[in-house]
């Protein structure tokens, strides 16, 4: 009779562990989705942005990846009842658990040096336009898919060269229709978008980091969740072992 009911809690907590681990999966599959859809998105403007900008997305999808290994290395370790595999797997939840609360952290007390970081690097980008093909296609894709100019706003061409011999903003700047742009500095600009590219990308990455946000809370209470069950079902297992000697 005890060992029926220590059998059926056994496989009460074995569901509720593979609940945890198949959720951890989707949420896996969720991140690895938005890091490559932000790759997609900046793909052609790199090369502006600065390097923690083009790295995040790239993190994000590994990080996502991983999370479908193990949730794989979890779900085979429960259905082998492998005591040595579940607890690898509640070890590997708990570190990362307690990475992700670090990184977040660090992340959000860092935020405004990253703007500021962000703003420089696109400043100094936008004085190498029309001297460098890559850079200047990388600043006009980036003008036209956020539709904005300069890096605070339009004036920030002012202060670059090709701006100082132009008098002018690039083409890039015009809003639809092009034709009724008018891009001289010297007259007042008619037809080009005024907003800056910073605000515009830290407002393009905070709605996707809203997403991450949500995603990243999900992940730490799924974790928390596998980590308790798993020491639940370690514990029957013992149980079990140590009633069959």
């Amino acid at each position: 009779m005890l060992g029926n009911e220590v059998t059926n809690w056994e496989t009460v907590i074995k569901i509720c562990l593979w609940l945890a681990i198949l959720l951890y999966w989707i949420s896996g599959v969720v991140l690895m989705c938005i890091g490559v859809s932000i790759q997609v998105k900046l793909r052609d403007t790199f090369v502006v942005l600065n390097e923690a900008a083009s790295v995040v997305p790239v993190i994000i999808t590994i990080v996502g990846t991983l999370i479908i290994i193990i949730s794989a290395f979890g779900a085979i370790a429960v259905l082998k009842r492998n005591s040595k595999m579940i607890k690898i797997f509640a070890g590997i939840l708990l570190g990362h658990l307690t990475t992700g609360i670090i990184a977040g952290t660090v992340a959000y007390t860092y935020r405004e040096k990253l703007h500021q970081t962000l703003l420089k690097d696109v400043l100094k980008t936008m004085d190498k336009y029309s001297g460098e093909l890559q850079i200047t296609k990388a600043v006009d894709s980036l003008q036209r898919q956020f539709q904005c100019c300069g890096a605070e706003n339009y004036t920030d061409w002012l202060n670059t060269t090709f701006g100082s011999l132009s008098s002018s903003v690039p083409r890039s700047c015009c809003k639809v229709p092009v034709e009724s742009c008018v891009t001289d500095l010297s007259k007042y600009p008619v037809g080009i978008n005024q907003q800056g590219c910073v605000a515009k990308v830290k407002t393009w990455f905070g709605e996707h980091i809203v997403v991450f946000g949500g995603v990243h809370i999900f992940i730490g209470l799924v974790q928390l969740t596998g980590i308790v069950f798993c020491y639940l079902l370690l514990k029957i297992l013992k149980e079990n072992y140590e009633s069959v000697e």
